[in-house]
């Protein structure tokens, strides 16, 4: 009879370790694996960097998930000796005849969220790295934040090792099994690991393998992202103040970026959101970037950055977990009752996870998840097909 946990968290990304995190808090016996080290190259929650904001142009129906994330953020930043949340506002443009600034001023009016419109000239005035055109407009809001990726995740590790979790990470699971007293986890060294629930977090294998629920639904893609630095020890200047922020270009691409929280990360990040995916693959993954999208980045750079030098000094892969509408995939595996399972959220899902993770922690305990995250359910593809 192998050892018994009262849930085991299989993968231990960001989402994974919030999970962990917020078990941990309620004394359960629990167990976190990962087939990896605690940072993951090859995943897709590592790096020094993500943005939180609220103003989502991406829809309402976030901003129940978004205000849960943002307390559990603040709290976990309190807990720390590091500073994990740094205030550096986040600034979202777009041409005026698009969607992202009209529909992050629907959201921050629906959420009750602070914010500022901005026309191109104010734009201009007030951030003085960006240069923009007079079909541009911007909303910026003052309450966003960047956060210290890979510290926050360790962090998270920590606090539930702390609180009497155990993590084994360089441990692969096999296997899922239901059996006469719940739910078994085989591992790859041959133990099996007996369980009430288990919450399944795997990022970019979680379509391929232990649940066939999302089997064909989600797709892995490699996608580049680029640190550059100021031009002169004069275009220093600029970088102060420098927000988080959200480019759509004329053409529909959008650019993301942080500024420089940490002095392991220099200068400027920046790397297209919808743009410059291809399918994910082990060998390729592990190349450096080609030249042809360094090229592509660096023209967008010299437009909208004069400051920058538009040759970026560094350049890494991450991985988005593709869904068919770009929203994220939380459910009860129906094969699997009490497996419960979360998507890598299309890659925008990190500033979601303290929420994330706290709802998945009630739902492993409470055996169901809450009804305000049926949005997310996978029933959604079900309907739009029939």
């Amino acid at each position: 009879m192998g050892r018994r946990y009262s849930v085991v968290v299989i993968g231990l990304g960001v989402v994974g370790s919030a999970s962990l995190w917020r078990l941990s808090c309620s004394k359960v016996d629990v167990l976190g694996v990962d087939s990896a080290a605690p940072i993951n190259l090859f995943g897709s929650s590592h790096g020094g960097s993500r943005i939180f904001r609220r103003a989502y142009w991406e829809g309402t129906s976030y901003l129940p998930l978004l205000s849960q994330s943002d307390n559990l953020w603040q709290e976990l930043d309190r807990s720390c000796s590091r500073r994990l949340v740094f205030h550096t506002g986040g600034l979202f443009v777009g041409p005026v005849d698009s969607g992202v600034v009209p529909k992050s001023v629907a959201t921050a009016l629906q959420g009750g969220i602070k914010h500022t419109l901005l026309s191109a000239t104010e734009i201009a005035e007030s951030f003085r790295a960006f240069h923009v055109v007079e079909d541009m407009e911007a909303v910026y809001e003052k309450g966003a934040y960047t956060i210290a990726a890979d510290d926050s995740k360790l962090h998270m590790v920590n606090l539930a090792v702390r609180n009497g979790a155990e993590a084994r990470f360089g441990t692969s699971v096999e296997s899922i099994l239901k059996t006469s007293q719940g739910l078994a986890v085989q591992l790859s060294g041959g133990e099996l690991i007996h369980t009430a629930r288990v919450i399944l977090s795997t990022g970019a294998a979680i379509g391929k393998m232990l649940v066939d629920d999302l089997s064909g639904l989600v797709r892995s893609q490699s996608v580049p992202v680029y640190w550059f630095k100021p031009k002169s020890r004069r275009s220093l200047d600029f970088l102060k103040n420098f927000p988080a922020f959200l480019y759509q270009m004329s053409d529909g691409r959008l650019l993301y970026g942080t500024p420089e929280i940490s002095s392991e990360e220099p200068g400027v990040k920046i790397g297209f959101h919808n743009y410059q995916q291809t399918p994910f693959d082990c060998l390729s993954h592990g190349q450096p970037v080609e030249g042809r999208a360094i090229d592509q980045i660096s023209s967008c750079v010299m437009r909208i950055f004069p400051g920058l030098n538009p040759i970026p000094y560094a350049s890494k892969k991450c991985i988005y977990t593709m869904t068919p509408d770009g929203s994220f995939i939380l459910g009860e595996s129906v094969d699997l009752p009490g497996v419960f399972y979360v998507s890598a959220c299309s890659g925008h899902g990190f500033k979601f996870a303290t929420g994330l993770g706290e709802v998945l922690a009630r739902a492993a305990l409470d055996g169901r998840l809450e009804e305000e995250v049926s949005i997310f359910s996978i029933s959604r593809f079900a309907a739009t097909e029939g």
